[in-house]
Order: C-alpha cells, then sequence, then structure tokens
C-alpha cells in the first residue's frame, strides 16, 4: 500500500478527564499515515486521484477542537472514523495523538496514543453445535462476538437443526449465521474466534466430528483469501444448506437450494 502522511498538526482541544481541560482547552498534536492501494496521482499527476489534504486536516481539526470527551484514545478513534469516512479510497489509518500538557506530574515530553484502523467491512459468520446445551452454546458464541471491540452493526438469523455432514453417526446440529460490521482484520478475527471456541469447550480431535461450538467466516467484506489457515470466501458455503438457508435472513444469495429440506426450523428469534 502506498502512504500518505499529515504530521504534527497542532489544534486547541478541550478532550481530558478535568473539568478545567474542558474549559481552559490545550494543544493536541496529532499525527496521520494514511495508506491506499496504489495511489493513482502516482501514474495521472491529477489533483483528483490523490486524497485531499486540505479536506482531512479539516476533518481532523474539527473533531479535535469540538471533542470534549475525557480520553485521547477516544478522541484518537473518532479521528480514525472522520478519516476513512472522508475518502472511500483510504483502507488504513494510524491515528497518534499527542497531549504534551497532560496533567501529570513529572517530567515528559508528551503523552501520546496512537491506533490504526482499516474501513470496516460487513462480516458473515457460520455457527454450529451439537453438543452439550446446543442453543446455549449457540448463544454463548453470538454474545462473546458482539462483545468485540470494532464490532458493530450485529445480525442474527433464525436457529435451524441440522443432519450433521461428512461424519453422519453423530447428533443433530443447531445452525445459524451472523453478520457484523468490524475493522478487526480477517486473520485477527480468526484468532478471536479461537479463543470464543477454547472458552466454550472446542475440541478438534475428529474431523467433521461433534463439538461444541464451530465457528467459520463464510464472508469477509468483498476479500478473497487462499491460504491454508483460512479461505474466504469459505469454500463449501454454496453447497451447505445449514449455511445457506440462515445466510438468506442476512443476506441475498439467490434461490432457495435444492437441499434446503435438511434444515428444519428450530427457533425464530424474538
Amino acid at each position: 500500500m502506498d502512504k500518505i502522511t499529515l504530521s504534527k498538526m497542532e489544534f486547541e482541544g478541550h478532550t481530558g478527564c478535568f473539568d478545567f481541560e474542558k474549559q481552559d482547552g490545550q494543544k493536541f498534536i496529532v499525527s496521520l499515515d494514511i495508506y491506499i492501494d496504489r495511489i493513482k496521482g502516482c501514474y495521472t499527476d491529477e489533483l483528483s486521484d490523490t486524497v485531499d489534504y486540505a479536506k482531512i486536516y479539516d476533518v481532523t481539526k474539527d473533531i479535535v477542537t469540538s471533542d470534549k470527551g475525557n480520553l485521547i484514545e477516544r478522541l484518537a478513534q473518532k479521528i480514525s472514523d472522520g478519516v476513512l469516512k472522508a475518502d472511500g479510497r483510504i483502507e488504513k489509518v494510524t491515528v497518534t495523538v499527542s497531549k504534551p500538557q497532560a496533567p501529570v506530574k513529572g517530567v515528559f515530553d508528551t503523552m501520546e496514543v496512537t491506533v490504526t484502523r482499516r474501513r470496516k467491512e460487513f462480516v458473515i459468520l457460520s455457527l454450529g453445535s451439537n453438543l452439550g446445551d446446543r442453543e446455549a452454546n449457540i448463544l454463548a458464541a453470538e454474545e462473546a462476538l458482539r462483545a468485540l471491540p470494532g464490532v458493530e452493526g450485529f445480525k442474527t438469523a433464525s436457529i435451524y437443526e441440522t443432519e450433521p455432514v461428512g461424519l453422519e453417526d453423530q447428533p443433530y446440529f443447531l445452525n445459524t449465521c451472523v453478520g457484523f460490521y468490524t475493522d478487526i482484520g480477517p486473520f485477527d478475527l480468526l484468532d478471536k474466534i479461537h479463543v470464543i471456541e477454547s472458552e466454550l469447550l472446542r475440541t478438534r480431535e475428529i474431523h467433521w466430528g461433534p463439538r461444541t461450538i464451530d465457528i467459520d467466516i463464510i464472508f469477509y467484506g468483498n476479500e478473497v483469501i487462499m491460504k491454508p489457515e483460512l479461505t474466504i470466501p469459505h469454500p463449501r458455503w454454496s453447497i451447505r444448506s445449514f449455511v445457506t438457508v440462515p445466510l438468506r435472513e442476512l443476506k441475498d444469495v439467490g434461490q432457495d437450494h435444492p437441499d434446503d429440506k435438511e434444515v428444519s426450523l428450530y427457533r425464530k428469534r424474538e
């Protein structure tokens, strides 16, 4: 990716935990690293084919000067949201907010926070369970996913009962799909999914065998990934009725699947 840097922009702001900080204000220094997948202007030399620096500066200034929150961590998040919204070509931004006059006793140059955020993508996951309290397992997994920092707009489908696939001599599954927007990268999301599965006592002793919970990434925006540890879109999603049926409640994926009869509604959401 190509990078554009807006370095050490100074603004008067009112972010702080103390009343005098909100009332009197103080200096804030903001630096941005903006990432774009090949800046077209490198080849055309046209102003319209790169980021409008003045616009990004004004967006950052408006956020810093109007904010009256407590934490520079939250201020950095607001700036990253504003910059990503300002230009659809920006894939990722790193924001550093410095507070050189922070009310901290001691000798220091500045107090600062750096966050890196990517553009939020709509992600669809498939969830399944056939051991223990199947519904409770699915609901617990959904709650853990919903609570991840960087997840918003969480949507759920109905829960369906399905026959096992691959290894048939095992209990029936409950399956559903969930969708949400997130700026968690696909591989980081996979790591977090593995943690949730582990917390719900998922084991991987038998391929396609019984499990308390199974969480698969079906789609991550429009990304295509082909790695040993992660393939997106999921390679078998379109031939698995336990995915295609609940998926239709979250996303238009075309006509009914011929094997939809293998799936029966277990519970609709309230």
